[in-house]
C-alpha cells in the first residue's frame, strides 16, 4: 500500500501547485485590468498579443499569437 500513498502525496504535491498557480493568475489578471483602466482602453493589439475587457464579468481576455502561428499566417 506505500505506492498507495505515494500516489495520493505526488497528486496533493501537483493540486497545491495548481491551486497556487491559480491564486497567482488572479492577481495578474487583476493587474492587467487596472492598467486597461488606468490607459481607458477597451481592446489592446500590438505584436500578436490582444487584451479586450469583457464588461459582464469585469475581466480581461488575453490571447497571445505564438510564432508560428504569425509565421503561418504571414505566408498565407
Amino acid at each position: 500500500m506505500k505506492d498507495l500513498h505515494e500516489a495520493a502525496l505526488d497528486y496533493a504535491e501537483k493540486r497545491d501547485e495548481r491551486m497556487a498557480l491559480s491564486v497567482e493568475e488572479v492577481e495578474l489578471k487583476q493587474r492587467l485590468l487596472k492598467l486597461m483602466h488606468k490607459y481607458k482602453k477597451e481592446q489592446y493589439d500590438f505584436e500578436g498579443v490582444h487584451i479586450e475587457i469583457v464588461h459582464e464579468d469585469e475581466t480581461v481576455k488575453v490571447r497571445v499569437k505564438s510564432a508560428k502561428v504569425e509565421e503561418a499566417g504571414e505566408a498565407a
